[in-house]
């Protein structure tokens, strides 16, 4: 086992200055570099790349950006439009009517008709009068162009500040009030990430076919085949994600309970109200904390899928630190991958610390390469 030259391509951090993969900051995402190590592990340069749980699409738009074919699935409405929006075909005239829409975007503000709420509080909570009205007024106002594309490139935009408007912060599992936040304008943070988007645009276009995103359940069979599979499941860490990304959920939505709704298709990696059921064998020992063998039982079913979709991956998890107890994921992994049929090693590591308060212990991330 070797250790990655950068662990930082396990996190989104490198890609933040990355024209395009930089649209929609998404932290539990990885970087397209930990894409391009992975293909090389595998020994894969064409063909096609699947992404069971494709997040905001970072593995899609690098098999765009090198020619391959992508398939891509997440249970999150969010993640699908956000990949989509990434990976569309750009031309030099739909960049030119997004500047021609931004210009006209504020010419006449207006107190807006629709009204957005979330599941868990009404969202004026964290926003000022001014801005949570300027939200609403730019949610109805894309919903308008007729430039589809367009659209979806402002309403990536719009969804995208919503943490510099608003007086919160994503800490940890949970949205947290900050009353002293800084929040800017909404004109302002808006104006300035679409300018940022076209000049990504007029720089240079992506050719190249589009992969295949589809709103699906990791779990559930998809008729699909790929050369490889190079995704990141969501940790075992009892963070719902349904509810750290809510705001931009429902505002995409527009339905209150969308996050209720995608709760209940997501792995469970989280505590929910669910019977447990048995936990695989390779789990046994851990089936007494209840979301460890709910989680393991749901990633064999992952497991199952990728086996039948394509001879090799690679696959990056976090390892846990659960009722006192550390849960060796990579390890349990790669053992209901080999009982299936797979063979499996831990290719690269990043140390982390996980915060079980009232003590901090070393635990790790893991690439594992399936083959």
């Amino acid at each position: 086992m070797e250790t990655m030259e950068t662990g930082d391509y396990f996190t989104f951090e490198p890609a933040k200055g990355i024209p395009v993969h930089n649209w929609f900051y998404y932290k539990e995402a990885y970087s397209p570099q930990l894409v391009e190590w992975a293909l090389g592990e595998l020994g894969v340069d064409k063909g096609a790349i699947f992404d069971p749980f494709c997040g905001i699409g970072t593995t899609m738009l690098y098999a765009k950006e090198h020619g391959m074919r992508g398939i891509g699935i997440d249970v999150s409405p969010l993640a699908v439009f956000v990949a989509k929006t990434k990976c569309a075909d750009y031309s030099e005239k739909d960049a030119g009517e997004a500047e021609k829409e931004l210009k006209g975007m504020f010419s006449e503000r207006k107190e807006a008709t629709w009204n957005w709420d979330f599941e868990l509080f009404h969202p004026s909570r964290f926003f000022g009068k001014r801005n949570y009205n300027d939200i609403c007024y730019l949610r109805e106002r894309v919903e308008g162009i007729e430039n589809e594309k367009v659209g979806g490139l402002f309403l990536l935009a719009l969804l995208s500040i919503l943490p510099q408007v608003g007086f919160f912060i994503k800490d940890g599992g949970v949205l947290r009030e900050e009353p002293k936040k800084s929040a800017m304008p909404v004109k302002d943070a808006f104006k300035r990430k679409v300018k940022r988007m076209v000049a990504d645009l007029k720089a240079g276009r992506v050719g190249g076919k589009g992969p295949e995103l589809m709103l699906k359940d990791a779990r559930d069979f998809l008729d699909a085949e790929a050369d490889a599979f190079v995704t990141s499941p969501p940790y075992l860490n009892n963070i719902d994600y349904s509810k750290v990304y809510g705001l931009e959920l429902s505002l995409l939505t527009m339905q209150k309970e969308s996050t209720r709704i995608m709760r209940g298709r997501e792995v469970r990696g989280f505590i929910t109200g669910e019977s447990f059921g048995d936990a695989p064998p390779e789990a046994a020992e851990y089936s007494e904390i209840p979301i460890a063998g709910t989680y393991f039982a749901d990633m064999e079913r992952v497991l199952r899928n990728l086996k039948r979709i394509a001879p090799c991956g690679c696959m990056v998890v976090g390892n846990s630190v659960l009722g006192g107890r550390h849960i060796p994921v990579d390890e349990i992994l790669i053992r209901i991958g080999e009982r299936i049929g797979f063979e499996g090693r831990i290719a690269a590591v990043k140390e982390r610390v996980a915060d079980v308060r009232p003590q901090k212990l070393r635990t790790r991330e893991s690439a594992i390469i399936f083959g």
